[in-house]
């Protein structure tokens, strides 16, 4: 596990620890929660290692007995090449009460799935978890439509490939059938 260098500790002091925020984070972690991960980019490097970045936590899903964060990527740049389904903390008290320490886009369109046991998340050396806070406010009520809409794209989804597989199954069976061949016995043998 990593941990993250000291100028953590500063952001930690302005925020309350909730359960998220102790080593039994796995169990707790909910959407809203922005942890530290190792969020790959495809246009990085692919021998080095990704940077720590915020992520904020879109969804939590079980899938096969293991728990799965679906999180979303985090970024301090106001460049407008990464966007859609943003959700902002660009606002001293709304950064500050998440536990970041400068305004934050987060970019619901880049998004990955993760298994909670990923070698990706940063473990605080401080509180023995990722967690680095939580939204609230106007950014936390923003991350509901944004949810919504993800939710509403994946329902979405499901029905079209619903919808292709019930066109390409078959509404009747045919048989085909050869006809009998009649074979004639010469006469006289026995």
């Amino acid at each position: 596990m990593f941990t993250l260098e000291m100028k953590e500790l500063t952001m930690l002091d302005i925020t309350d620890t909730t359960l998220a925020m102790t080593p039994a984070w796995q169990e707790h972690l909910s959407p809203g929660d922005i942890v530290s991960f190792e969020f790959p980019l495809a246009e990085a490097d692919p021998t080095e290692r990704p940077k720590p970045r915020p992520c904020l936590v879109l969804e939590i899903e079980d899938l096969a007995g293991e728990r799965f964060a679906l999180i979303a990527y985090g970024t301090t740049s106001p460049r407008k090449s990464n966007w859609g389904y943003e959700v902002h903390a660009l606002h001293e008290e709304d950064y500050l009460s998440s536990g970041l320490d400068r305004p934050t886009r987060f970019i619901g369109r880049r998004r990955l799935m993760v298994s909670l046991d990923s070698p990706g998340f940063v473990i605080s050396s401080n509180t023995g978890a990722p967690v680095l806070g939580r939204l609230s406010g106007g950014p936390a009520e923003r991350l509901l439509a944004v949810r919504a809409r993800i939710q509403a794209e994946r329902d979405i989804a499901a029905e079209r490939r619903a919808d292709r597989r019930r066109r390409r199954e078959p509404r009747f069976t045919v048989e085909r059938r050869r006809p009998k061949r009649l074979v004639q016995r010469a006469r006289g043998a026995a």
